[in-house]
């Protein structure tokens, strides 16, 4: 059984006509698996969004079913005007507007911002629905089924194989929808189970698929973020990941910004997070791309279409078998993004580069581990009072880290602590073998340098990366440059 496999079958309960499986190359997992205290995991977005929900604090002010219209800028910021389900408008005054309002968002306009690349690459309906597919799958778990029809082609996501599961099928693009013919799509979500299963249906959907990303991320002190500023093929799951990235590298800076330091700050935005999302786009594209291989694959007697007779002499054909597993090898990039998930690397005014990062031979698939300014800090076990914990746990959202090995420089405490008491939020950790913080393994050593000190951004990029040397004198450049000077604004404050 093999919970990590993606299968191309002629019916989700019928016959595998190829496996892709994450669990083929054990020395592959074990490194993806040295590279992050939390492993990938398939989660979807409504189970992810109940998860926030749960986790946001008891006095955040939620308004369900409403829709922000427009704003007016004001002497503190923006009156925003939302509009509530019957129709009633209230206006709301915030310093900032982050429009994550989807892919279709009014923020989006309201800048005058427009989406940039392919609008309509394939048009899709999306049907939800509930059923325990267990014991039709038995042997054959996976996470993603590839159905190859002509009758019922489509994408099974096994979000819970006991319970929850969504079922993509490609439609076309022409296709004129004034109302979803249910009882059409349902019989043909059964034939592509190809089981008697009980089967209760939730939701159906159409979605156009598209590549597309904004060609301004932000105006002023407004903001877009997730799919208000990208739209991808879901072919590699790089979406909602990016999406993720986008808040994660904004949140920060806003709170800076309210926090009295340099709003130029939020300028570097969209130069960090723009040139990301173009290449996943890219990459999203070209993985759907990459999938008429199979299809070409299993199309065995060249006719144009895969059928039931040419499965039929692929099962009793191991050259046959041969090519289709090779075409479906070579669709690795689009099931392990780890080099563009984990692997971003920033350029902007909020990072001192010092050189590019380290480049793989397969920059999609293989993320290096590098300590270079602009890249996230590499994640390494370590231990702190007998618990292991991440270099990643060191990390407060809320402020910078400066992160030193080896010996403890007194010189470079001293300074810290004189930024602190400017009011640069700033703290420092101390990895070696004698301190309080130490290596779990040699992994650490073999990343971070004695003679380097890494200042740490709270989005865990690293903003600069100086020798020791030169630490205590460099530090107070460094955030200067980033947070504006203290003392001048303080100087300000008192005339004003």
């Amino acid at each position: 059984m093999d919970t990590m496999a993606i299968r191309w079958v002629d019916h989700l309960a019928g016959r595998d006509l190829g496996v892709f499986s994450l669990a083929s190359d054990p020395q592959k997992i074990a490194r993806m698996i040295t590279l992050t205290p939390t492993p990938t995991t398939n989660l979807s977005q409504d189970h992810f969004e109940k998860l926030l929900f749960d986790h946001l604090p008891s006095s955040t002010q939620i308004l369900f079913e409403h829709s922000w219209v427009e704003a007016a800028e004001c002497d503190d910021g923006y009156v925003s005007t939302v509009e509530g389900p019957d129709g009633t408008e209230t206006k709301i005054q915030s310093q900032f507007i982050i429009g994550a309002d989807g892919a279709g968002s009014r923020v989006r306009a309201a800048i005058g911002a427009s989406l940039e690349g392919p609008k309509v690459i394939q048009r899709y309906l999306n049907v939800h629905f509930h059923a325990d597919l267990r014991d039709a799958l038995s042997g054959r778990e996976g996470l993603l089924f590839w159905v190859i029809n002509p009758d019922c082609s489509g994408t099974f996501i096994a979000h819970n194989i006991d319970h929850d599961w969504v079922f993509m099928k490609p439609i076309d693009t022409d296709e004129s929808f004034d109302g979803i013919d249910e009882a059409k799509y349902a019989e043909i979500l059964h034939k592509a189970i190809g089981t008697d299963a009980d089967v209760a249906i939730q939701s159906m959907s159409t979605w156009i698929m598209s590549a597309q990303v904004s060609d301004a991320y932000q105006k002023d002190g407004i903001f877009l973020v997730g799919d208000a500023a990208h739209r991808f093929p879901p072919t590699g799951g790089l979406g909602m990941n990016t999406g993720f990235q986008d808040a994660h590298n904004l949140a920060w800076k806003i709170a800076m910004a309210i926090n009295g330091f340099d709003a130029s700050l939020l300028s570097t935005y969209e130069p960090e997070r723009r040139p990301s999302a173009v290449v996943n786009a890219k990459q999203s594209h070209q993985n759907f791309l990459n999938m008429s291989e199979v299809d070409s694959a299993l199309d065995i007697d060249g006719d144009g279409t895969a059928t039931k007779a040419d499965f039929d002499k692929l099962m009793s054909s191991p050259d046959d078998q041969a090519k289709v597993q090779a075409a479906i090898e070579r669709q690795a990039k689009h099931f392990n993004m780890s080099g563009y998930d984990l692997g971003v690397c920033y350029k902007s005014n909020a990072i001192k580069s010092d050189g590019p990062p380290p480049v793989s031979s397969d920059p999609v698939t293989t993320y290096i581990p590098s300590t270079v300014p602009g890249a996230r800090l590499p994640h390494c076990w370590l231990v702190q009072n007998g618990q292991r914990i991440s270099t990643l746990d060191l990390l407060d959202s809320t402020r910078f880290l400066v992160l030193s090995s080896g010996q403890m420089n007194d010189d470079l405490v001293d300074t810290i602590e004189a930024l602190k008491e400017r009011g640069y939020p700033v703290e420092q950790a101390n990895v070696s073998i004698a301190g309080d913080i130490k290596p779990a393994d040699d992994q650490f050593q073999g990343l971070f340098s004695e003679d380097k000190v890494l200042v740490v951004r709270p989005d865990s990029h690293i903003a600069a990366r100086l020798t020791a040397a030169e630490a205590s004198s460099g530090l107070e450049d460094v955030f200067v440059s980033i947070l504006g000077d203290i003392s001048a604004r303080k100087i300000l404050d008192a005339v004003a």
